[in-house]
């Protein structure tokens, strides 16, 4: 994969060395064979220097070689900077000309400040493009006029993400299609899942949710589990959904994927929805599969060396997972948070009615035992009366007098 080489450097003031490297820089940036002239100059100088308001029709350099040897004389830092592309990206993108080079580097000019912590407005620099065969580029010398101690050191990640500007202001209309790609396999990780779309829904349901912490209810009690949950495959995760519900109760603060990870255990429930929500659907795979695939066509434009490139991609890959469990674990616990939520409330018309729903099945069940009863007596007597002596009635008579059981009738 084409993409840009981004170096950004500076060389300790405090060595003498550094003179050496500075003085006759800008000669060769403005002389080089490859270097592209300005139209009334045989130089191919530019830049933006307060004392040299208009270098491209300066016809001798020599007075900025001056001004830059004394800075380097106060040791005031200087940075080069280099940017390539690729012969066959330069022409495709129009980073052919010094126009187009000059355009895009000034854009960025006022994040570079920022990240090297001085004013935008003490930010100078000259530089040139040369048109190398294989890898037209340009290059550049950077300085602040106001930070004659400044520090020379940027550290390396300051630096990579100045290469990601440039790489994405170049390819910005490749990089696109790459970007839709991506958004459009995210989003579709959960609109093409069927268990994760009926938890979206189900979590505006009242009525479902009522029939969850019934559910729930019922479980806990060791009683005979009616079926609120109609879906199948909702009823397969319910279960999980309870256990996660309970480990939630017992954490502090907002009820977020992120804010969880200082509770191992909970996070480790949420993945294991997470995953199998993911088996459970063929097309969320699919999706997963684009959404990765496009995350690391994008980094690879961030490295030319086909080894980084497989680095880079195999960590994006990583990365890219880690994303998705979080997506779908949040997705999970907005469910819970409006279950963790709900509260059976009794009214008291509510509290009547079942009270005396309870009231009349406990009836029900009297009266059906005594008429059982009463089915069995008259069934011993026909059997057994005619048999028994005097004595063996009155004994009869006594037995059933101190049992437990009652007679309707009585």
């Amino acid at each position: 994969m084409n993409n840009v080489i981004f170096l950004f450097e500076a060389f300790n003031p405090n060595k003498r060395s550094t003179f050496f490297k500075h003085k006759s820089y800008a000669n060769y940036l403005a002389y080089s064979e490859f270097a592209i002239r300005n139209p009334k100059t045989e130089h191919g100088l530019f830049g933006k220097i307060k004392d040299f308001s208009n270098i491209e029709n300066m016809e001798s350099i020599e007075p900025i070689n001056q001004y830059i040897i004394k800075l380097v004389d106060k040791k005031v830092p200087i940075y080069r900077c280099t940017i390539s592309l690729d012969e066959y990206d330069a022409i495709r993108l129009g980073y052919d000309t010094q126009e187009k080079w000059k355009g895009l580097f000034e854009s960025k000019l006022v994040s570079f400040a920022k990240k090297m912590n001085v004013k935008y407005e003490d930010l100078q620099y000259v530089g040139a493009v040369h048109l190398e065969s294989g890898h037209p580029h340009f290059q550049i010398m950077l300085w602040s006029k106001q930070r004659d101690k400044m520090n020379y050191y940027i550290n390396y990640g300051k630096i990579n993400k100045m290469r990601d500007e440039f790489t994405n202001a170049i390819f910005r209309e490749d990089l696109i299609e790459l970007y839709k790609e991506k958004d459009l396999a995210r989003k579709g990780i959960i609109e093409k899942n069927v268990l994760l779309q009926k938890l979206k829904k189900v979590n505006k349901d009242s009525k479902f949710i009522k029939e969850m912490v019934q559910y729930e209810k019922d479980f806990s009690n060791k009683k005979i589990m009616r079926n609120p949950i109609k879906n199948k495959e909702l009823r397969k995760i319910a279960g999980e959904l309870l256990k996660l519900k309970e480990q939630l109760r017992n954490t502090k603060g907002s009820i977020k994927y992120q804010y969880l990870k200082r509770y191992p255990e909970i996070i480790k429930q949420v993945d294991i929805i997470s995953k199998s929500i993911i088996e459970s659907s063929l097309d969320t795979q699919i999706e997963i599969e684009k959404y990765i695939l496009a995350k690391q066509k994008i980094v690879s434009f961030k490295f030319q060396e086909q080894g980084k490139i497989q680095k880079a991609q195999q960590e994006e890959k990583v990365k890219a997972e880690d994303e998705i469990i979080k997506l779908i674990g949040n997705q999970i616990l907005n469910f819970e948070r409006v279950l963790l939520n709900q509260k059976i409330e009794y009214t008291k018309s509510v509290y009547y009615n079942e009270t005396e729903s309870l009231i009349w099945r406990i009836f029900n069940c009297v009266y059906f035992s005594t008429r059982q009863e009463e089915k069995y007596l008259k069934n011993f007597e026909i059997k057994y009366k005619k048999q028994l002596s005097k004595q063996a009635e009155k004994d009869l008579a006594i037995n059933k007098a101190n049992a437990s059981s009652f007679h309707w009738d009585i």
